[in-house]
């Protein structure tokens, strides 16, 4: 059933009890009205008829013409129609009519009660006059054969239906006016008592909607004493209800922030395997977006047979596990670090899995390289090393005698130290490239950058003339700043062999030096190089 509001409910059953008690009332006063008056006529005619019966029995035994006159003359005299009929129902004298011409009165409802000697009233139109009439009938002793018969008389009711007629359109009026203050009260009574529960219906749905920032607060004025009571609980759990999702909503944004900014993949998974959130870390892993995945079988989002088993049996036996899984994001292999723990309600029952992916593939990628390096680096140092400890041992064995062997093998030592200073040497550098926080060990010194670009350019100017590539300057004249000239050179040449090594041969590639300033007014120095070549990857950019 179609529900309807309060307001419909209560000002259409106001305004109906109203019409149908002024109605029912109306009804009662017309119909006793009209039996009142009709009574009347009723008697008033009885008594006419009365008055005049025992005259014209004296005048039925005599002249026909002497007893249609005084017929006549007594219904001029009391406005009133006189009928005398014969047993048979044979019309004998008439005030109106030619009695000759009308038809048998026999059948006539008045006229039979008459002749059984009763008084009969009747009430309907008249053929002859064409209104409505009320009859009334007597008895009649007739001095004639037959001896018996009716006295009629009749009057017209036009009046009392003209009065009546009157009486109804006065009620008519009467419950017009009542039914207009009746529905203005109704009208007034029903909204004062829809508003305030529409009030509180639009503030129910605010907080439905959480527009705890536009809470509706119900004034209980001008309310009945229980419709104040619940404008007051309502308005009490209103703002407990606001209370409480701002601090919801102020544990969700926490939540919500640390979720959005962990670099793990993390992904939860309800009891029915439906993705309940994805953080953006688990999007990237599996390609997909975290908004569209919410709700979707996890066998959809994540295709690895391993991650699967292990969400499974975390649901199954509700413990935490651990696994290292390889995925494979195109060719490349992605080593994760698995951590499925359970999820529970706060009556500790599971509901479902949480996954945290750590992602070791660069972590690895590191430490493979960090091994190369080492082994690399062991090579190179154990190479000079070994060939200082030979020579020296050589001469500790009685080369030292020989003064043209000594001298020799003096000189290999000297350019194995050397060599082997200048590893180390590079290490240090690489080491002071590499800490991007440590400037207070790096000597700065204001130099023109511009002598910086041309001796990184002579450096590779082999290089480039072998590809036949050209290798252009565009700097300001005099570009002072204060830098470590060698370490900036080399970061340069490292740049500049890049682009020759990737450019397309007998292309160009440009060495560009500009200032600027920030907001604070403090000069900057931008060094670039421009080629034509693929580029720095994006995974290997720092930012």
């Amino acid at each position: 059933m179609r529900n309807i509001r309060l307001f419909w409910q209560i000002f259409p059953t106001c305004v109906g009890i109203t019409l149908f008690a002024l109605g029912v009332a109306s009804w009662l006063a017309s119909t006793t009205a009209h039996s009142f008056y009709l009574d009347l006529l009723k008697n008033d005619i009885r008594e006419r008829a009365l008055l005049i019966g025992s005259t014209i029995s004296k005048y039925s035994s005599g002249d026909q013409g002497i007893l249609e006159d005084f017929v006549r003359q007594a219904g001029r005299q009391s406005a009133t129609r006189i009928t005398v009929i014969d047993a048979s129902g044979v019309v004998l004298a008439d005030s109106n009519e030619d009695y000759k011409l009308m038809d048998n009165h026999a059948s006539r409802p008045e006229i039979e009660q008459a002749l059984r000697g009763e008084v009969g009233y009747a009430v309907r139109p008249s053929r002859t006059l064409g209104q409505a009439m009320l009859y009334a009938a007597i008895p009649l002793e007739l001095n004639m054969p037959g001896h018996k018969g009716a006295l009629r008389l009749s009057l017209p009711v036009t009046a009392v239906e003209a009065m009546l007629g009157a009486l109804r359109w006065k009620l008519i009026g009467i419950g017009l006016a009542v039914t207009l203050i009746s529905a203005l009260l109704s009208l007034y009574s029903a909204r004062r008592i829809s508003r305030p529960l529409e009030v509180m219906k639009r503030g129910a749905e605010q907080l439905t909607k959480g527009r705890i920032d536009q809470l509706v607060q119900i004034s209980s004025e001008h309310m009945s004493l229980e419709m104040a009571g619940l404008a007051g609980s309502l308005n009490q759990m209103a703002e407990e209800i606001n209370r409480r999702i701002r601090i919801i909503i102020q544990q969700r944004n926490e939540l919500e922030a640390v979720f959005s900014s962990m670099a793990d993949a993390v992904v939860a998974i309800d009891a029915e395997k439906k993705v309940i959130r994805m953080n953006q870390a688990a999007a990237n892993l599996f390609a997909l977006s975290s908004e569209v995945v919410k709700g979707k079988a996890v066998q959809g989002v994540i295709r690895n047979t391993y991650l699967l088993e292990l969400i499974d049996f975390t649901l199954a036996h509700n413990t935490q596990q651990e696994q290292k899984v390889t995925l494979f994001n195109g060719t490349e292999p992605v080593i994760l670090q698995v951590h499925a723990v359970p999820l529970r309600d706060e009556l500790n029952k599971s509901m479902g899995v949480l996954l945290v992916m750590n992602d070791l593939t660069k972590l690895n990628r590191l430490e493979n390289i960090r091994q190369d390096f080492v082994a690399n680096v062991s090579h190179e140092l154990k190479t000079p090393i070994t060939a200082i400890k030979g020579y020296v041992e050589t001469l500790l064995d009685g080369a030292l005698e020989d003064q043209d062997n000594a001298r020799r093998f003096l000189d290999i030592v000297v350019r194995q130290a050397n060599r082997l200073d200048a590893i180390v040497e590079d290490l240090l550098t690489l080491s002071r490239i590499e800490d991007r926080g440590n400037t207070e060990a790096i000597a700065l010194q204001a130099t023109d950058v511009g002598q910086v670009l041309e001796s990184a350019l002579q450096t590779c100017a082999v290089h480039a003339d072998a590809r036949n590539i050209v290798v252009q300057i565009d700097s300001d004249e005099s570009m002072i700043a204060l830098i470590n000239q060698p370490l900036l050179e080399q970061a340069v040449i490292n740049l500049l062999k890049n682009a020759i090594g990737y450019s397309p041969a007998g292309s160009l590639i440009t060495l560009r030096c500009t200032s600027s300033k920030n907001e604070r007014g403090e000069d900057f120095v931008h060094l670039s190089v421009i080629d034509n070549g693929p580029g720095i990857a994006k995974e290997h950019l720092p930012w």
